[in-house]
């Protein structure tokens, strides 16, 4: 190729092209219908491969028409590799540790095959370290939520029926009630929530848009029949009234007073799209939103103990101190002196 010439190669033959010249300097001596089967590709586009190989990257290729296959005349030829820095190599290294997230599903394939397509050009020469990654930089990714076999035939399924816009017939545990139940569902939308898949649908038990955890669903199958997704139904603004993941009844203006102590880590980020915090004098904090689903913001309040309050709505209100007081029974032997500040104190600076 000459000195300055600028290449236009797309992302897929770029690949072929590499695992082409790694094929041949293998000393494998392929030809073309061998390259055809191995890289799923016609052979007039493995032809026009070697021609680009040999005509615009000047490979030495020549056919041995003993071994009925391409091999190179000078070993010295090299390929062109991608160009990287440092930072892009770890970005790209800590991206394929965030592969569990997809563990179980028809992706983690597809994308594990193309992070090994990008190591193949990869340069020799970058100088960086993956195992000192490993000792200044993790994740704390929550594990894949059921079995995976099981979960990725379902998940295949319900992608299918999903883009398809076709009725499935599911037999799904409900956890808070220990039973199993029939349901005709309209799939809409798959969504990782904390290391467990869910599926967005219409159930046509309850006349609603319901969520389903897909490692609660026993069986699965299409019904045939296709359905037609509501024109006023918003993904956005349907994901956007929970706390986390759940939903439930009408939306609701929560209000939460967490103390001083506890309001210096609750500004620090957005719990919620509808968020309002008001900062008291005393260094106090109001903490209002509008959600729906309190089961889960009830879950969310007790974490912080003693340091929040609910105030509003008075049923949120009533459900947290009737937590509380089971929680007070089961500690009633304990002696009531609180611990000194920070015993168990473990939280980031």
């Amino acid at each position: 190729m000459p000195a300055g010439q600028a290449l236009n190669i797309e992302r897929h033959s770029l690949f072929r092209l590499h695992k082409i010249d790694q094929l041949i300097r293998q000393k494998r001596y392929p030809n073309v219908p061998a390259l055809s089967r191995c890289l799923e590709v016609s052979t007039r586009t493995i032809e026009r491969d070697l021609e680009f190989l040999r005509d615009r990257l000047g490979a030495p290729l020549k056919y041995d028409f003993k071994r009925r296959g391409y091999f190179y005349t000078n070993d010295s030829f090299s390929m062109p590799r991608l160009k990287l820095t440092e930072g892009e190599v770890v970005a790209l290294y800590l991206g394929q540790k965030l592969l569990c997230q997809y563990k179980g599903t028809p992706y983690e394939a597809a994308i594990a095959r193309a992070f090994a397509k990008i190591q193949t050009l990869l340069p020799d020469g970058v100088e960086v370290d993956l195992a000192e990654v490993d000792e200044f930089l993790s994740f704390d990714v929550e594990p894949l939520r059921g079995e995976e076999e099981a979960l990725a035939a379902c998940f295949q399924q319900l992608v299918q029926a999903i883009q398809g816009r076709e009725t499935m017939d599911i037999i799904y545990y409900t956890a808070s009630r220990n039973a199993q139940s029939r349901r005709l569902v309209d799939p809409y939308h798959l969504r990782c929530h904390q290391g467990a898949w869910y599926l967005i649908a219409y159930c046509h038990t309850r006349k609603e848009v319901r969520i389903f955890a897909l490692d609660r669903i026993r069986s699965l199958r299409p019904t045939g029949h296709k359905f037609q997704p509501p024109a006023d139904f918003s993904l956005k603004e349907y994901l956007g009234h929970s706390l986390g993941i759940e939903r439930g009844g009408e939306l609701r203006k929560v209000m939460i007073s967490f103390d001083a102590v506890q309001a210096r880590w609750i500004r620090e980020r957005q719990w919620h799209p509808s968020q309002e915090l008001t900062v008291l004098a005393d260094g106090s904090l109001l903490f209002k939103v509008t959600v729906s689903g309190l089961e889960e913001v009830k879950r969310w309040v007790l974490g912080f103990g003693s340091h929040a309050e609910v105030l509003a709505p008075e049923e949120l209100r009533r459900a947290v101190a009737r937590e509380v007081a089971l929680l007070a029974q089961k500690y009633a032997g304990c002696a009531a002196s609180p611990p000194a500040p920070d015993t168990f104190s473990g939280r980031p600076e």
